[in-house]
């Protein structure tokens, strides 16, 4: 076990980010279409600009939690990092593992820890964002081996969504 941390985690936060950049951009443009649409379709989202104070600290802490604890997790410890090379049925298995995982999180997240999520966080509409999230970061993790690359993609997933359309309102109303 601790050399499987080794080999995948610390070599995942080791590989540059720069790898397979236009598979990551279109990842996370598909990513966002996808979003934006359920988004909408679900009245998730309502254009909220956060005040500065606020932000600054959004910024760093919505970087270390969830994005940076969260994607270390679900990529850099359930995606064994030669999965690429392992075809495409690893790839899939991997892929769905991951994003299954992660999606059923958020709801577990907010009935154990965070109960002010609970309307949020067990929303159908946000959970097939959060799928599509996970499956978008699984599939930039796989293809780059660099964790950055989902770090990145969640990081300022979350930062729009808190800082802009309202998230960090909704998960207060709850």
């Amino acid at each position: 076990m601790l050399n499987y941390l080794k080999n995948n985690l610390t070599k995942g936060y080791r590989i540059s980010p720069r790898k397979e950049v236009k598979t990551s951009f279109a990842l996370i443009l598909l990513f966002a279409l996808i979003a934006l649409a359920v988004g909408n379709a679900g009245n998730l989202f309502s254009f909220q600009i956060v005040d500065g104070k606020t932000a600054c600290i959004a910024l760093f802490s919505l970087f270390l939690f969830p994005a940076l604890l969260e994607e270390s997790f679900f990529r850099g410890l359930i995606i064994p990092l030669n999965t690429r090379q392992r075809g495409k049925q690893t790839i899939l298995l991997f892929t769905l593992l991951s994003a299954t995982l992660f999606t059923l999180w958020h709801p577990l997240n907010a009935l154990t820890i965070n109960p002010g999520a609970q309307v949020f966080f067990c929303d159908p509409y946000f959970l097939v964002i959060v799928f599509c999230l996970g499956m978008a970061c699984s599939l930039s993790y796989i293809s780059s081996q660099s964790l950055w690359v989902p770090i990145i993609i969640h990081w300022l997933t979350v930062v729009i969504w808190v800082l802009f359309l309202g998230g960090r309102n909704l998960l207060l109303q709850g």
